[in-house]
């Protein structure tokens, strides 16, 4: 059977066409993630559990949501951050399995510290990280790790207001409005 270039066009933009009317949620792979591969997040997780760890005064970073508030903002406002993210997820993975066999969020909380310390003063094995600042990479991620906990909740952090609550801190309905009488 033989088609002539005209059919085979119409029949190529009618089935294009169709794909293209397809709702997102059918062609979307399914993540929870906006940016993240389920790998990064996991890594990310652990970094900043190191920067927010629970205590007794309350949850952490990942109780707060913290990798919510990061995986949104790297698809939005810090979209220019993504390249600094994925290389230094992908170094530190690289450093961690050369020195202890282990991926980052494997290993246990001392290890994870020993780690983010020598990482902070760019102390981790070079080779990985090529022309990324470790400390760089470690800073970027302590400031956003710190928007997502103490931010407001509507950017995808402080689930629950749970840095406010932490604070004693009334929950700021208009920013700027609040009277804090117990600070006075």
């Amino acid at each position: 059977m033989s088609i002539d270039r005209r059919t085979f066009l119409l029949t190529g933009v009618a089935g294009f066409g169709s794909i293209m009317l397809m709702p997102s949620c059918v062609t979307r792979t399914t993540s929870s993630w906006q940016f993240f591969t389920d790998e990064e997040a996991a890594c990310v997780i652990a970094l900043c559990e190191q920067i927010v760890p629970a205590d007794e005064h309350g949850g952490g970073a990942t109780k707060a949501g913290v990798i919510h508030y990061i995986d949104r903002q790297l698809v939005a406002v810090f979209d220019y951050d993504q390249v600094i993210y994925q290389q230094g997820i992908s170094a530190l993975q690289n450093s961690c399995l050369d020195l202890h066999g282990k991926r980052f969020e494997t290993l246990d909380f001392d290890t994870q510290y020993t780690l983010c310390t020598a990482m902070e003063e760019g102390k981790l094995p070079g080779e990985h990280w090529g022309e990324l600042d470790q400390g760089r990479f470690f800073r970027l991620v302590i400031s956003h790790s710190m928007q997502g906990f103490y931010g407001p909740p509507r950017h995808g952090g402080n689930k629950d207001y749970m840095s406010y609550k932490m604070m004693d801190l009334d929950f700021p309905l208009v920013v700027g409005r609040n009277h804090y009488e117990h600070l006075s």
